[in-house]
């Protein structure tokens, strides 16, 4: 971990510093997140599709119309019979959203259904037929057309504000129709459309670029057309974080545009529209309340003729289908926007959401910081799909969103990592206090951090200086405290080997246990071995000590095993796991009892019975302070014991007094000459010879 850094602040300074790269990148890089927040923007279309209400409907020359009338291109007198249709039904404004043939050579029959009379008119009855009523005509802009000069203009265009923008989509060249129905209709627009990327078109251009010149669309023209304006005028704002960097007026109506001159379009199902087929029209089958008073688009919608795009709702479209949609949303004037500044405000959502989690974190963790981020990302979703719906708003919710979660991921990774470190610095610095085997069964199993206590059979180690109250007195508290610790030390690194649990320590004393909290079905032998492990370590310290003339004393031992309670006792505020129970002060008494039997290691029989393999020899049965029933004790042989013949002489003595033997004082004199520096069989004798008999030894102290 870094020097001088909390590990508690890395978390949300990693999180700060990827918010700010986060933020960055939204603004300075918005098209990295064009594709996703496109599809965002297609759920929204999805979820709240337009209803549209205006007078538009549809006329296209479908696979029946190809069949009834001939294959395409269609003659010109063909589409001025159908113009003508149109008209006669009360149709208020055409509109061609195709690009007709040349006029057809004289003598060139028109095309017609059989039984179908042909109309009385001239072989480019298409012209005649667009000067019946008002009508529009459109066009394309190519890179490679039949002309390089300008498409020309049906209405003049005005720009007001600063000089002539410069749109994405600028084309040198142009594809136009002939110049007679080109001079006959009352407008002409560009037929143009851009999808984006992924083959789905989202906005349609109201204004295209032909080099440097601005040009209406065919939905621009329409509209102008139908509602009688006489003229654009394009204003272009000053400031570039207006919410409408461009506007194009048609007589009384300001529609906003992008910076490219495009109108994002609210997508009505197809299904809602109010499309007829070109065979129907022709063969005059159409009710005149579909064309009455209607504004009507003719396109091509056969297919591998008609050149068609999808939709945000996944739907297949032709021009006509696109532009019908474009210029029922013009005449109703409700636009979804995206102004300039609306990437700005996406990424302060973003930043703001993120900092108010990464400020919770200091004090809200676990599941509930989880909740609170699901439930910021879902107010900024959810505040997106408000923003759309009622004020058609085109609000990228899903960025500040995954702004959000990635934070919240960065906290929740570099988190762990930290409370990993945390957690393992913590058990090995609670372990140095507190037995490791205990501190992992907590780790592992939290939920037994309550109060409560359970019965287990369980083996004890208790341990005690002798001499430490004098070695106190003398010693120095710098060089007590360094003795102390060395010797305490030692002893605890035994227990924890043997992985007993240890209790606690007072002073010199310790106290460590076994199965428990985990269950050790070898307890007895794991407290066994460790008494004895904890005696040659102390005889080895003391003997230094006293080498270097330090009046260190012996280390004696208690071991015993016995029913419990262990658990967690105290109170709310502090938590000791400890173990309650009568055997706990047995092993107290066994350890204190060695000092009048000149052992450093009792052993209760309850124990000893567990350990069978472990050569031990009687010291009596122990009638303790407070206790009726006298406890076997033993003490454990060592190799030397045996070899030297101590094991069987004391082994034979002891039998004798244990049979109340008048022989038992001679066998213990004569052991006592072969062993005279042993101080069981000192004890012995000397109660033999103060008159004891047996081997039950009661101890009032």
């Amino acid at each position: 971990m870094t020097r001088g850094l909390r590990p508690r602040l890395l978390p949300p300074l990693l999180a700060t510093a990827l918010l700010g790269v986060a933020v960055y990148a939204q603004i300075c890089c918005p098209q990295a997140f064009s594709t996703m927040r496109n599809l965002l923007f297609d759920a929204y279309m999805a979820v709240f599709p337009a209803s549209p209400q205006t007078p538009v409907t549809i006329v296209e020359i479908d696979e029946q119309a190809l069949a009834d009338y001939g294959p395409w291109p269609w003659p010109q007198a063909t589409l001025g019979r159908l113009l003508g249709r149109l008209v006669a039904a009360g149709a208020e404004t055409v509109a061609l959203t195709l690009i007709p043939a040349e006029a057809a050579e004289p003598g060139t029959p028109p095309s017609r259904a059989e039984g179908d009379p042909a109309p009385e008119m001239p072989k480019d009855g298409l012209t005649e037929a667009l000067a019946l009523a008002p009508s529009v005509i459109g066009y394309a802009l190519t890179e490679q057309g039949n002309s390089t000069a300008p498409p020309p203009r049906a209405a003049g265009l005005a720009v007001v504000g600063a000089a002539t923008p410069r749109l994405q989509h600028r084309l040198p060249a142009t594809l136009l129709p002939a110049a007679e129905s080109v001079r006959t209709a009352q407008g002409l627009g560009a037929l143009n459309v851009f999808p984006d990327r992924d083959g789905r078109l989202r906005r349609v251009p109201l204004l295209v670029q032909w080099r440097e010149g601005l040009f209406p669309s065919l939905a621009a023209e329409v509209l102008r057309v139908a509602t009688g304006a006489g003229s654009y005028v394009i204003r272009i704002a000053a400031d570039a974080g207006t919410d409408v960097p461009l506007s194009l007026r048609v007589g009384s109506r300001t529609v906003p545009l992008n910076d490219n001159g495009e109108i994002w379009l609210h997508y009505a199902p197809r299904a809602s529209l109010p499309v007829l087929g070109a065979a129907e029209v022709l063969a005059g089958e159409v009710p005149a309340p579909l064309l009455t008073d209607r504004i009507v688009l003719i396109g091509i919608s056969a297919p591998g003729i008609a050149s068609t795009v999808t939709s945000p709702l996944g739907e297949s479209l032709s021009a006509a289908v696109i532009h019908a949609q474009a210029l029922s949303q013009l005449l109703t004037g409700a636009h979804p926007l995206r102004p300039p500044w609306v990437a700005g405000a996406e990424a302060l959502v973003g930043a703001l959401g993120s900092l108010l989690l990464i400020l919770l974190s200091f004090r809200v963790r676990g599941a509930w910081l989880v909740v609170t981020g699901l439930l910021l990302v879902a107010a900024v979703l959810a505040g997106g799909f408000w923003l759309f719906r009622g004020h058609l708003l085109l609000f990228d919710a899903l960025t500040p969103g995954i702004t959000i979660i990635t934070v919240f991921t960065t906290l929740s990774l570099a988190g762990y990592v930290v409370t990993d470190r945390e957690r393992r610095f913590v058990e090995r610095a609670f372990s140095s206090f507190v037995s490791p085997n205990l501190v992992r069964h907590l780790m592992r199993h939290p939920d037994q951090l309550r109060l409560r206590g359970e019965r287990r059979e369980c083996s004890f180690v208790m341990t005690d200086l002798a001499g430490f109250t004098p070695l106190v007195e003398r010693a120095a508290p710098e060089e007590l405290v360094d003795l102390l610790n060395q010797y305490l030390d030692g002893l605890i690194r035994i227990a924890f080997e043997h992985d007993g649990t240890l209790e606690r320590i007072v002073g010199d004393a310790v106290s460590v246990h076994f199965s428990a909290p985990v269950v050790q079905p070898d307890h007895a032998r794991r407290a066994l071995d460790c008494a004895l492990a904890i005696d040659r370590f102390a005889a080895g310290f003391t003997g230094r000590m006293r080498g270097e003339g330090v009046p260190f004393g012996d280390t004696r031992i208690g071991v015993h095993t016995g029913e419990v309670i262990v658990g967690n006792f105290g109170g709310r505020s502090q938590l000791d796991y400890r173990a309650f129970g009568d055997p706990i002060n047995t092993t107290a008494r066994l350890e204190s009892a060695n000092r009048f039997f000149g052992t450093r290691v009792a052993i209760s029989a309850e124990t000893a019975a567990q350990c069978p393999q472990t050569p031990l020899r009687p010291i009596g049965a122990l009638v303790l302070k407070g206790k009726r029933n006298p406890i076997q004790t033993y003490t454990p042989l060592t190799q030397t014991d045996i070899d030297s013949g101590l094991a069987a002489a004391y082994d034979h003595a002891y039998d004798l007094a244990e049979q109340r033997s008048p022989h038992a004082l001679a066998a213990f004199e004569a052991c006592a000459t072969r062993f005279p520096q042993d101080g069981l069989v000192r004890f012995h004798l000397q109660r033999l010879r103060g008159g004891g008999s047996g081997v039950e030894i009661r101890l009032e102290q």
